[in-house]
């Protein structure tokens, strides 16, 4: 059996792999234990028939030795590269504690392709534009550029004979996407509590999103791939659909009035991925669609 480390295992991602662990999916992949790092990991262990899931209440910065495991899913990020660099250079020192070196995935971000002019799905092959990152507008700019240091740094670890990938997350749907502030959070709030759903935004906005599930399945089978070339694959859907007709689809759900402030520029925001090489070189495949995926997450918020 397999054990996997989880650093920064408290978000979106996180928590997404743990869910899917305790739902008896990761059997397969034969992980019966997971290791959650988080300054804001529970501070406590859940034991089930078929995995055990230990939280590790610390910051890295503190930790002076790493469980010695099979795999480890990288998901630490940084307002700045100057912190980046400090988390990253203590993750070298524990690597070097195990016996055995384990496969690595980070996790990184479709940011790093910059900004979209051409409404086109980004892909792999694409190359990283600084000039397009810096009009990239205030925090974006910041996430961007620590995504890609962290990305430079995985693959010297591969040139030191580790076995790593790197997964460019794009944007995705689940029970645990309610704690954090994009617009999917919000719509999902406003048809939980409101009396109608609002989208705000005055220009188009194309986005496309992976259900919590496949996001999970996806990392482990990209973690499970690494090597010292370091492959780098897109996660994401690639359905693009406006936010305005999301709106009004989660409006239909749950049969509330949707609330679309009119479009008053000419601007569009449009981020998704072309996924066609993890679908050719891992056999991966979209299995839950975008109306089960809002099904299953509004359900789960109602329990």
């Amino acid at each position: 059996m397999k054990k996997l480390l989880i650093l920064g295992g408290s978000g979106f991602v996180g928590s997404s792999i743990v869910d899917y662990g305790i739902d008896k999916k990761l059997i397969k992949n034969n992980i019966n234990e997971i290791y959650v790092l988080s300054r804001s990991a529970k501070s406590k262990q859940k034991k089930y028939k078929h995995i055990k899931i230990i939280y590790i209440n610390k910051n890295i910065l503190s930790v002076k030795k790493i469980p010695q495991v099979d795999y480890i899913i990288y998901c630490l990020k940084n307002d700045s590269i100057k912190a980046s660099n400090n988390y990253f250079n203590q993750f070298k020192k524990l690597l070097k504690t195990l016996h055995d070196k384990p496969k690595i995935l980070f996790t990184s971000s479709g940011a790093v392709y910059g900004k979209n002019k051409n409404k086109k799905r980004d892909t792999e092959n694409d190359a990283i534009n600084l000039n397009s990152i810096a009009t990239l507008g205030g925090y974006k700019k910041k996430y961007a550029l620590e995504k890609i240091f962290v990305e430079q740094k995985i693959t010297e670890l591969g040139l030191k004979n580790y076995q790593v990938s790197i997964a460019r997350c794009y944007t995705f749907i689940g029970k645990n996407i309610i704690k954090y502030n994009y617009a999917i959070s919000d719509l999902i709030n406003d048809a939980l509590k409101k009396k109608e759903i609002k989208l705000m935004t005055a220009s188009n906005v194309y986005r496309s999103y992976m259900y919590s599930d496949d996001l999970a399945k996806w990392l482990i089978t990209i973690l499970k791939k690494s090597n010292k070339k370091c492959p780098i694959y897109n996660v994401g859907s690639d359905k693009v659909i406006n936010l305005r007709k999301l709106t009004k689809i989660i409006a239909k759900l749950v049969n509330k009035k949707p609330n679309l402030k009119k479009i008053l520029s000419k601007k569009y925001d449009y981020y998704a991925p072309s996924i066609a090489k993890a679908k050719k070189e891992l056999n991966l495949k979209i299995s839950i669609d975008l109306n089960h995926a809002l099904k299953s997450t509004i359900k789960s918020l109602n329990e």
